[in-house]
């Protein structure tokens, strides 16, 4: 019943830092209202990247609770806190990375031309896809980073 209920919390807290997905562009809530600034230009060259993922209290805390229950019946007396102990760290490890990895996204780093002749280096997660000789828009300011559009 005990491994239950932890694997019940377990889950739970997993599932809650979950989001539904929306089928248009979610914006960040703090460039809401701020002025930004565009510029156009061309993509001189495409490099697809692996932008690292997350490393929150979730994965340590979540991989803590999982580690601990799964060592709580190694052992007896003070051996079994032992082992709970050392599963605990060694699940916050494993929990810690296993979020990192699962976080993970896909994405692009860009060099752009822009019309005024300067060039601009930005690297965002994907979709769109963007290819060399896109033509594109480059939005920066108003609090946020700056992202690649089509115009």
């Amino acid at each position: 019943m005990h491994k239950f209920v932890v694997v019940t919390a377990v889950v739970g807290l997993v599932t809650a830092g979950c989001t539904f997905p929306s089928s248009r562009r979610t914006v960040s809530a703090r460039t809401t209202g701020h002025l930004q600034h565009v510029e156009y230009g061309v993509i001189e060259r495409v490099d697809g990247v692996v932008v690292s993922g997350q490393r929150t209290q979730l994965g340590t805390l979540g991989g803590g609770v999982v580690g601990a229950a799964a060592a709580s019946d190694v052992g007896h007396g003070a051996g079994r806190q032992l082992a709970r102990a050392g599963g605990a760290v060694a699940g916050a490890i494993v929990g810690q990375a296993v979020e990192e990895a699962v976080t993970r996204k896909e994405g692009q780093e860009m060099i752009i031309k822009l019309d005024s002749g300067k060039s601009v280096v930005i690297t965002q997660t994907s979709p769109p896809g963007f290819k060399m000789g896109d033509r594109v828009a480059v939005v920066s300011g108003g609090g946020g980073p700056a992202r690649v559009t089509y115009p």
